[in-house]
């Protein structure tokens, strides 16, 4: 019996007729022959090639000069040049199902890492050469858009009422690096209902809802310290910068240029539904008790606001303050622990 190596049994087409003849197809050093009846053909190996590997199914040769042989998938056309060079790798994975789901699960975790390790750090890198007066360029964009759109309303609050409260958030974040630029402003908004967001460059917008639920002036201050943080530490363009790097890569891997052109007209939306991770949250939290306990004003007034914030339902969940600040227990606790060091 000849070596299935050096031989194969095939059907050969020549690409004139539609008929297919029985065949054999033998190897001799960098030599081929094609036997088909009465027909005999010598070709150079190199000049071959062979259809990627599908499972157990045929496979195809190409032969110079047109024609082709069909044969059965063995180690005879594993000698042969392939017209695709890793398809080895696919074919041996498209037969092991276990490993395949294994390589699946690896690039899973890989690019999971990449996105909780990787992408904040290069985030954090590009931030630092972003020029902050084209930060707050952009966030008096979005502000604009807000109002055009008629996501956000003119403030019904009584002006002496607002001129106090920007009053007290401008003692309270004096001093601060981003201070020049910090801006407070009302809104009304039955969409958002009590909200309050930093956008980038350091405007800080505070809604009706808001200033109405809170009981106390230390209450709302404490909400505006938490966003001042989210300012001063740049959070904002941070996590615009995060997911604009997702769309670009999904863009590139999908070949899709309007799903990243969709991202980036989308930041204001990605702003209000903006859900920062708990390393963000925290540090923003931290950064706003220990402005408040400088400025004498007790971390329980952010945990009374937190608590009322929590029993707020309704048609502005989606968008509501604590959906885009998670753990809201550990962060009362927390708060309550800072009022009362043991």
């Amino acid at each position: 019996m000849m070596n299935s190596n050096v031989s194969a049994e095939c059907w050969y087409f020549d690409g004139q007729v539609p008929e297919a003849r029985a065949a054999k197809l033998l190897r001799d050093g960098n030599w081929v022959t094609l036997k088909a009846g009465d027909l005999t053909n010598v070709y150079r190996k190199r000049d071959l090639s062979v259809s990627p590997r599908i499972g157990d199914a045929g496979r195809f040769v190409k032969l110079k000069g047109g024609g082709q042989c069909y044969c059965s998938d063995h180690g005879f056309l594993d000698q042969l040049p392939q017209e695709f060079v890793s398809e080895g790798p696919v074919a041996w994975l498209e037969n092991h199902i276990s490993a395949a789901i294994t390589s699946i699960v690896v690039v899973a975790a890989v690019l999971l890492l990449g996105y909780i390790y990787v992408l904040p750090a290069v985030a954090r890198s590009v931030l630092d050469r972003v020029p902050v007066e084209a930060e707050a360029t952009l966030g008096r964009n979005i502000m604009t858009w807000f109002d055009d759109k008629k996501w956000l309303q003119p403030s019904s609050i009584d002006p002496e009422r607002r001129d106090v409260l920007k009053d007290s958030f401008k003692q309270l974040t004096e001093g601060l690096a981003m201070s020049p630029r910090m801006k407070l402003e009302f809104r009304d908004s039955k969409m958002l209902g009590p909200n309050a967001f930093a956008l980038p460059g350091g405007t800080i917008v505070l809604t009706d809802e808001l200033v109405k639920l809170a009981q106390s002036d230390e209450e709302i201050l404490a909400v505006l310290a938490h966003e001042a943080g989210h300012v001063e530490k740049r959070h904002a363009m941070r996590h615009i910068l995060q997911n604009s790097f997702v769309a670009l890569a999904a863009a590139t891997v999908t070949s899709d240029v309007h799903s990243a052109g969709a991202a980036f007209t989308g930041l204001p939306a990605i702003l209000l539904q903006k859900k920062y991770s708990r390393e963000l949250e925290t540090e923003a939290d931290d950064f706003a008790i220990a402005l408040m306990k400088k400025h004498d004003i007790s971390p329980d007034a952010f945990a009374g606001i937190l608590e009322k914030l929590g029993k707020e339902t309704g048609s502005a969940q989606r968008y509501s303050y604590l959906s885009t600040h998670p753990l809201i227990t550990e962060r009362i606790e927390r708060a309550r622990e800072a009022s009362n060091p043991r």
